[in-house]
């Protein structure tokens, strides 16, 4: 008999944080009850590739996989992880590894998992600020990225080279970035993303519980206060405050994004 595994992927800003921490808090208080799960990081080129949340029948062994503090949270090097090791209940594939986890993470799956694939999109230019504001702040001090726009403001932003465009699409099909997304590459990530469940970010809490019932058939999700990634110093500049150049010169770039957007926009 097949069982549904949640495949969360997590694209930057786009509440991928609260829906972690919300598959833990499920996972934990309604499918592991008092097992100890954990928080399994899977390092690719010392870069975050996915998340796992699982446990073990037997003690890992800690010499491959790390304790990275005394609560829940491990890490493994991607060559040395054996899902033989684990018991998953959840997978989170990072932005890096969009194009890569067929290989890198399906194959290893037992065949009678079956992965229930999900994402959530924002609306691009709330995406867009959010993403300036994080990289910008100290919160993303941890991250390579951090303060990567130097002295731009969010409209120098908006107008440079660096705003970012048709990141989905993207990673998908692994496009590079002097490579211009053409009609194709949207129809592609489309049929992608049909066999997906995507859904808005405007009811992230009412999708998940949705998505845990029918992975896991429970009918009453309990969960802990779940803490999302906020950055404490956001720009908040008005899409129709822009000059109407910025305005042409983001609709341009984030094009696909918005199509995107518009075609699976539940609401």
């Amino acid at each position: 008999m097949s069982r549904k595994l949640p495949v969360f992927f997590h694209i930057p800003k786009n509440a991928g944080t609260y829906v972690y921490n919300y598959a833990f808090w499920t996972v934990f208080i309604n499918t592991l009850k008092s097992k100890n799960p954990c928080n399994l990081e899977v390092i690719r080129d010392g870069v975050i590739a996915y998340r796992l949340i699982c446990n073990s029948e037997e003690p890992l062994d800690s010499s491959i996989y790390k304790r990275m503090n005394k609560g829940y949270w491990r890490q493994v090097e991607l060559d040395q992880l054996n899902l033989n090791d684990l018991n998953v209940f959840f997978i989170e594939v990072c932005d890096s590894s969009f194009f890569k986890f067929r290989d890198e993470i399906y194959s290893k799956l037992d065949s009678d998992v079956v992965p229930y694939e999900f994402l959530f999109l924002r609306e691009p230019y709330l995406r867009i600020q959010s993403l300036y504001s994080y990289i910008q702040s100290s919160d993303s001090r941890h991250e390579d990225t951090n303060n990567s726009f130097g002295n731009k403001s969010f409209i120098e932003y908006l107008n440079s080279s660096q705003l970012e465009g048709g990141w989905l699409i993207r990673a998908l099909l692994d496009i590079p970035n002097n490579v211009v997304i053409q009609k194709e590459h949207y129809n592609e990530t489309c049929r992608i993303l049909d066999q997906m469940n995507v859904s808005d970010t405007s009811d992230v809490c009412g999708e998940l519980k949705k998505i845990f019932h029918n992975c896991y058939d429970i009918t009453d999700i309990k969960n802990a206060e779940v803490a999302d990634n906020k950055t404490q110093s956001k720009v908040n500049i008005l899409f129709n405050s822009l000059d109407e150049n910025t305005k042409a010169t983001f609709l341009s770039q984030v094009r696909w994004d918005i199509d995107l957007y518009n075609k699976y926009n539940k609401v």
